[in-house]
Formats: structure tokens, sequence, C-alpha cells
């Protein structure tokens, strides 16, 4: 992140010492928020469909004793419900929920196959919000936690200006209006639940095509969490700048 980027970011206080959630954590941006939320001193449990071929999470698993691999299916509710279960067996409180995992399929029209359009919804919307529900559920999210869902600018009605990727945005923007929900139905709760967009990162998801890498995305977005932002019914981009739904 550019100092002049850093300039415009304003930071009230550091997460630290909290236990933190990172759901689709075995690479890209998922694998980034674990490493610089343990650099921080925090606990994270992160998670992976396999993590028997989450190679780079296992490796620094080895290395940090306040890391947990878990395994969940994000589009598998029997899956979500035993890990949720398994999760309040082993910690008390979620103060961070990052619900990071998602796929992507850009096919447009003409190539649409409904399969996939299924798949992205199952894995995209229905995941982050069965996740927080079950999470919710167990009595690991309290007063003070914070719900983070990543989405895509490719899901906002305003920014489409060139159409296509109709699975991709569809899902994405069902997921925009999840969260809106959530933020309304847990504000009472003393929960807070954020909707941020990482930005065109290199990962495998964009074929290394992004702009930016993902290091500077997740810190840019663990700082937007540590700003004093109002983060609940608003959408954020990882240099803090608010996003039109």
């Amino acid at each position: 992140m550019s100092r002049s980027t850093k300039s415009r970011l304003t930071t009230q206080a550091a997460i630290a010492d909290k236990q933190v959630v990172v759901v689709g954590a075995n690479r890209g941006i998922g694998l980034e928020f674990v490493r610089q939320f343990l650099e921080k001193g925090n606990s994270v449990v992160a998670t992976a469909r396999t993590p028997s071929r989450a190679t780079d999470l296992n490796k620094l698993a080895e290395k940090h004793s306040k890391l947990t691999v878990t395994e969940v299916d994000v589009t598998s509710m029997e899956s979500i419900k035993a890990w949720a279960k398994k999760l309040r067996g082993d910690i008390k409180q979620v103060d961070y929920l990052i619900n990071n995992a998602g796929v992507a399929k850009w096919a447009d029209l003409g190539s649409l196959q409904e399969e996939d359009m299924l798949h992205l919804f199952r894995t995209n919307t229905l995941g982050p919000l069965m996740i927080t529900q079950e999470v919710l559920r167990e009595g690991l999210l309290k007063s003070g936690s914070v719900v983070a869902n990543m989405t895509s600018k490719m899901g906002s009605m305003e920014d489409n200006t060139s159409g296509g990727s109709y699975a991709y945005r569809a899902s994405k923007a069902a997921l925009n209006a999840v969260t809106k929900s959530l933020a309304l139905d847990l504000e009472d709760k003393g929960i807070t639940v954020a909707l941020m967009h990482p930005g065109w990162v290199k990962t495998d998801m964009t074929n290394h095509s992004g702009l930016i890498d993902a290091q500077t995305s997740a810190a840019g977005l663990i700082s937007l969490l540590e700003s004093n932002k109002p983060l609940s019914c608003h959408w954020y981009d990882y240099k803090h700048e608010e996003i039109p739904w």
C-alpha cells in the first residue's frame, strides 16, 4: 500500500488479542487475512474445504500455535452445522467472522449454464449467510462481534456499465442484499455486519491479472475494520472508499 493511500486511512484501534475466524483461507486473500491477523497477535480459526490440500495454510499453522485449521464446505448445510457445533466446543466467542469463501464464473449471455448459476449462489450467497446463521445459533456471535462479508464491485447495480458475467454479478448482488438484512437484523444484538470489496486482486480467481496483490488488499480491509467508519449498512473497498449499491 502506498504512502498516499495509507495517509487517507483513518485507524481507530488495532485488532489484537481477538478471536478471528476466516472462512475460505486456503489461498489468496483469505490466506493473507490469516497471516496478517496472526501478525497482530490474534488467535485465528481458518477454514478450507479440503484442509489436506491447503499446503500454505498448513505450513503457516506449523509456525503459529494460535492458528487452527478446520474443514467446512460452505455449499453443504450438513458440513456448516457440524463445523459450527465443533467451533462452539473449541472457542467461546467469535470477535471477527470473515466470510471470504467464493468462486467465480465469467460466462456471458449465450453460454450460461443453470448449474453454474446455482453453484455460485450456493457458494457466494448462501455460504456466508448460512455460516453466519449457524455461528450465531451456536451463541458465538455476541455484542461487539463483527461479521465481514467479502463481495465484489461487480455486484453493484450502479457500477455495472459493461454487462456480462451473469452468475458472478448476480451472486454478489444477492450477497449485498443478504448483508444489508443481516446488518439490520443483528443491530439490536450489538453485532456489526460489514460489506467489503477487496479490489481487483492478483489471485487464482483472476488468473493473477489483478491490479493489486493480496497483501495490499487484506491490509486495507483490516485497517477498514479498525477504522471509525460506520460499517453496518455501508459498502467500502480496501481503500476505505464507499461503493454505490
